[in-house]
């Protein structure tokens, strides 16, 4: 396989959503531990057993997506790069800039998270 610039391009953009998916987990992770130090040294002063901690779902993702929509079209504009860069039935100018489109729909995965 030949590596030019839109190959780099894309793996650039694809570690740009990993490394939110990695601020996201962290951030949530972050938010845990101050909620329940939080609630151990606030309640914990008048009792004397520690007070129940929710039941979490411990194979469950960190994050939530904002909009299914946009989701849709990331899904859609990052194929269709794809597509474009296999497929021979697609205008010249899509097979050279294929790297754009699916860029562009990596990184609006970038939008499609919260905590």
């Amino acid at each position: 396989m030949k590596f030019d610039t839109g190959t780099y391009v894309v793996i650039a953009s694809m570690i740009i959503f990993y490394l939110r998916m990695m601020q996201l987990r962290g951030r949530k992770r972050r938010l845990d531990r101050e909620a329940s130090v939080a609630r151990l040294s606030s309640k914990n002063k008048t009792r004397k057993t520690a007070p129940a901690v929710e039941e979490k779902d411990k194979n469950a993702p960190p994050y939530k997506v904002t909009s299914w929509v946009l989701v849709a079209i990331a899904v859609v504009l990052s194929l269709l790069g794809l597509v474009a860069r296999s497929a021979t039935g697609f205008p010249d100018i899509m097979q050279t800039y294929w790297w754009v489109i699916t860029s562009f729909g990596t990184l609006l995965f970038v939008f499609c998270f919260k905590v």
